[in-house]
């Protein structure tokens, strides 16, 4: 009797461990994608983080385990929700999905970057463990923020939010100044700086809170032409500055 039992015990033990390591199980915080609902999930408003497996792949079966704490992760801190997608797909069963993207192994691991056209995705290289995503994960979202950010304006940027209204406009023609000497991709993103100031000027001081949210409704609406897409990151990135100065002031 007692051999039974922990044969039945052993035996229960060994479809847990091969259950837990089935890579089509649902997964909270994971995203199970299809030709049909991928576009849906991935499509610039937010990042990405997808894998393509196969459900007979060893490395797969051996990769849920971390991806099922990733996900949990993610889903548990609201700020990591807001900002990323995890997400998997059966690359097997639906192989037009994996021929869209160029997957050629398993498990394939691409990301998706916020504001960039689906048809970019990077190969994820980094560790296959739910701290490395997560440190990857952390990584990018910090680029992503301040990818046209400019030191020297998000200074001014602070120095506008903190001054009086009857000095914000001598503060703004400091940033305009500070624009004009640079050059190339700083330029570019030093008018972006100036045209929000402008902006802020006529429509009020909470125009900085107020088209943030409106710009990363657009984003996350998805269907945006790649030049769009572009240009609200870039807006998107600058406005940041202005928000947390705004949040520096208040504490």
């Amino acid at each position: 009797m007692h051999r039974v039992q922990v044969s039945i015990a052993l035996c229960a033990l060994f479809w847990a461990g091969t259950f837990a390591q089935d890579p089509t199980i649902s997964l909270a915080g994971v995203q199970d994608l299809t030709p049909e609902t991928f576009d849906k999930f991935v499509n610039g408003g937010k990042h990405a983080l997808v894998e393509f497996y196969a459900p007979w792949c060893g490395h797969c079966k051996h990769l849920t385990p971390e991806y099922k704490t990733l996900g949990e992760t993610v889903a548990k801190d609201p700020k990591l929700k807001d900002s990323v997608v995890i997400a998997k797909v059966d690359a097997d069963k639906h192989k037009s999905l994996g021929e869209r993207f160029g997957v050629r192994g398993f498990p394939t691991i691409k990301w998706f970057p916020r504001g960039k056209p689906v048809t970019s995705p990077e190969d994820y290289n980094s560790g296959r463990t739910a701290s490395a995503f997560l440190d990857f994960i952390k990584g990018e979202i910090r680029a992503d923020s301040s990818f046209a950010r400019v030191e020297e304006l998000d200074a001014l940027a602070k120095k506008y939010i903190g001054s009086a209204s009857d000095a914000a406009s001598s503060v703004a023609d400091e940033i305009s100044s500070a624009v004009s000497k640079l050059t190339g991709e700083a330029k570019t993103n030093g008018d972006v700086y100036v045209n929000m100031v402008k902006k802020a000027a006529a429509k009020g001081s909470d125009y900085f809170t107020t088209e943030l949210a409106r710009l990363q409704r657009l984003l996350e609406g998805g269907k945006l032409s790649p030049s769009k897409l572009s240009e609200i990151s870039r807006k998107i990135s600058v406005l940041g500055a202005f928000q947390n100065s705004a949040e520096t002031a208040e504490e």
